[in-house]
């Protein structure tokens, strides 16, 4: 028993010792493979940090992504998709397209990466993208690049095209970038901002929308708009929205065109505003449905649409400092200039009088002249009325002739209004002056072949020495007087506005109308000038001469002159009317009626005299060389003819017909401007641009008016008036 026992004790002790074996065993095998070797011999240090193995295939698939360098290379384990960390100076292809950066996430088998750190795109040697973080689908050749510590912009440049943004997408295989949270284009002509904006490298073409703006580089004008499509390399930009365009002195609104701005010239397609400012702010606005803008030479061509199909809206002139509108078919404006034209059926209204004036023609001319005149501060210093009755005077002699007390002539050498005036001579008497001086005295003068001295009386000694001087004396050293006495140096320049109207011109307005083949207005001295086969209606009467100048103040004319032969003629009765005609003729108008009528030059005249009892029973048919006619309340109050008068008196019964008319004359009453009602309000017939066939008629005709040749009474005093005239 004790046998057996210490048997299976040694037999236990056996297998433990022989397991401690092992155990040593393994321990000592473990210590020497842990233990490096030692080698026999040195071996030699790399010259170069050790660097991934690229592999060596065709790197110009343009399908594929490859990783061309690396400083480092990293592939982790266990991850769930395959992907490399490379760093340094990392170095990637597809295609033509290069791609750098600090370090990046390279997919393999996903032709993918995500780029950080100083990331470039560079495509040849005129695309190059800068950004922070770069995110690359080589399948979809798709780019999202966006800012961040190593670049504050993603910037894009293209040769003179420089865009900078917060995030930018490109799409690599159709190149084109775009960016969606505001962005900035800059090249040599322009700097455009949006919120989104598109642009492609290989056609120069940008998109924006939403916020765009565009700012000149070197004229510092402004587009705004909501939508714009632009062309980098034309510097085109097309407008498909409502765009306002601002310049230093010019405003462009407008919907649909386009704008070079490099050369300032527009195309604008659609109804359009120009409005221009000058250096004192006045302002002049152009609207068409269709407008040409040159910058270069300040030109501007309005037009109206010619499709019927579309809605047509005439152009529209309107200066607001002269207060005039000039309204047609097609019309040009020059701001350098100031000139305006009309065609088409063009309306001018000068609306600065209380009744505005209206003018129509084939060819209406504005324009700008600038006068001397006198500051409100000299002008205003006497009354309206004093000023007026002034300047009817043409010497400071007129002036002491016109005072209620008898004053001495002024000594030879005074000085008199103008440089070098020449004195009045005794010959030239006030029956010989032409009618339009004669005119401003409030008592007509009988003419004489004596000198009327009934005013100098007591200054015949100096007349005589004055009627000696056959020359005009030297102008004496000082300052050049005006009529008032006002030193010219103190007059300043100011801007008036001219109008032609060429062509079947017509003016009208509540209290006169008129017609004539060319008109000129002039604002400065507020006249109308009235040229071939003009005709003036004011209420029953009728003016019909060669030439007929007319005075408007405010709103209504207040004198009319005929130059080269006039008629005059009132409705009376059915076919009865009174007649005037003269050489030249001169009519003072108060409140739409005559106040005086002066004629000169082969009178002639029919009159219907009415009785005590408003009754005409007689027709007066007279001639003579003179006429002054004053009215009273429009009725004739005095009426003085001379020298010589001739004449019949013929009973109504009894008249002829050959009677009843001077030569040359016609009621023309259906050749007058006429208001009618057109919906709610009155318009003129002729403000719709209507020329009635009778006044083309009238204008295919000769001159229905002749200038007599003077009478032998009027031959003298035309010849003293052509030698002070020096002919």
């Amino acid at each position: 028993m004790l046998k057996g026992r210490q048997a299976i004790v040694l037999m236990v002790a056996l297998a433990l010792l022989g397991l401690a074996w092992s155990w040593i065993g393994d321990a000592r095998a473990q210590s020497a493979r842990n233990k490096p070797k030692t080698e026999t011999y040195t071996r030699p240090k790399p010259r170069e940090p050790i660097k991934p193995q690229i592999p060596d295939v065709n790197r110009f698939q343009d399908d594929k992504v490859f990783l061309e360098h690396a400083d480092s290379l990293f592939r982790p384990a266990n991850e769930y998709e395959e992907f490399q960390i490379v760093k340094g100076t990392v170095k990637f292809r597809q295609g033509g397209m290069w791609m750098f950066c600090d370090s990046a996430y390279y997919y393999p088998e996903k032709n993918s990466m995500d780029a950080f750190g100083h990331v470039e795109m560079r495509q040849g040697d005129t695309l190059f993208v800068y950004a922070d973080k770069l995110y690359y689908d080589g399948l979809e050749k798709h780019a999202t690049l966006v800012r961040g510590p190593s670049r504050d912009k993603v910037e894009l440049k293209n040769r003179t095209v420089n865009l900078k943004t917060d995030s930018l997408d490109y799409d690599v295989m159709n190149e084109r970038g775009w960016y969606t949270t505001g962005g900035v284009l800059q090249d040599d002509v322009n700097t455009l901002t949006s919120i989104y904006g598109e642009y492609s490298p290989n056609t120069k073409q940008a998109k924006f929308r939403d916020d765009v703006k565009l700012v000149n580089n070197k004229d510092g004008y402004k587009l705004r708009t909501s939508e714009l499509d632009y062309n980098t390399e034309t510097h085109i930009a097309d407008i498909n929205t409502h765009t306002v365009i601002e310049g230093a002195n010019d405003t462009i609104v407008t919907t649909k065109g386009w704008y070079d701005t490099r050369t300032d010239h527009a195309q604008l397609t659609s109804r359009s505003t120009i409005t221009h400012r000058d250096s004192a702010n006045n302002v002049t606005w152009l609207e068409g449905d269709s407008i040409i803008y040159d910058k270069l030479t300040r030109l501007s061509r309005a037009y109206m649409f010619r499709d019927k199909s579309k809605h047509q809206q005439p152009m529209v002139l309107t200066d607001t400092a002269r207060k005039v509108q000039l309204i047609g078919g097609y019309g040009e404006y020059n701001d350098s200039t100031r000139t305006a034209m009309a065609t088409e059926y063009p309306l001018l209204i000068e609306y600065s009088r209380p009744d505005s004036l209206f003018l129509r023609a084939d060819t209406i001319l504005s324009y700008i002249v600038q006068e001397m005149v006198w500051p409100d501060s000299l002008d205003n210093m006497l009354s309206a009325a004093t000023r007026a009755r002034l300047a009817r005077f043409e010497s400071l002699q007129q002036i002491a002739d016109s005072m209620p007390v008898v004053l001495s002539l002024l000594p030879y050498k005074f000085q008199l209004p103008g440089w070098g005036e020449k004195p009045k001579l005794p010959e030239e008497s006030e029956e010989q002056a032409p009618v339009s001086e004669r005119s401003e005295r409030s008592e007509p003068s009988e003419p004489s072949d004596s000198v009327d001295c009934s005013n100098n009386s007591n200054s015949t000694d100096t007349l005589d020495s004055l009627a000696a001087v056959d020359t005009v004396p030297p102008a004496p050293p000082g300052p050049r007087l005006d009529k008032l006495g006002r030193d010219s140096a103190f007059m300043i320049p100011k801007d008036f506005h001219v109008a032609k109207a060429i062509g079947k011109a017509r003016f009208f307005n509540k209290d006169a109308q008129g017609v004539a083949d060319t008109m000129i207005y002039v604002q400065h001295d507020s006249m109308m000038y009235m040229l071939r086969k003009p005709l003036v209606w004011s209420g029953e009467r009728q003016v019909m001469g060669n030439r007929i100048d007319l005075h408007l103040n405010d709103s209504t004319v207040d004198w009319a002159y005929l130059p080269e032969s006039g008629i005059l003629g009132e409705h009376v009765d059915e076919d009865f009317y009174q007649q005037l005609s003269g050489t030249k003729m001169k009519a003072f108008i108060d409140n739409e009626m005559i106040k005086r009528l002066e004629v000169e030059g082969n009178v002639q005249t029919i009159v219907l005299p009415q009785e005590s009892d408003s009754t005409v029973n007689k027709l007066v048919n007279a001639e003579s060389s003179y006429l002054t006619i004053d009215f009273v309340d429009g009725k004739l109050d005095h009426l003085k003819m001379w020298p010589e008068v001739s004449g019949t008196v013929t009973p109504i019964g009894q008249v002829k017909q050959s009677q009843k008319f001077l030569q040359g004359f016609r009621w023309l009453d259906m050749l007058r401007p006429q208001r009618g009602w057109y919906g709610d309000r009155v318009r003129w017939i002729d403000e719709l641009g209507e020329v009635p066939e009778a006044l083309e008629q009238w204008f295919r005709e000769a001159s229905p008016i002749k200038a007599a040749p003077p009478k032998p009474s009027e031959y003298k005093g035309m010849v003293r008036t052509a030698k002070k005239q020096g002919k």
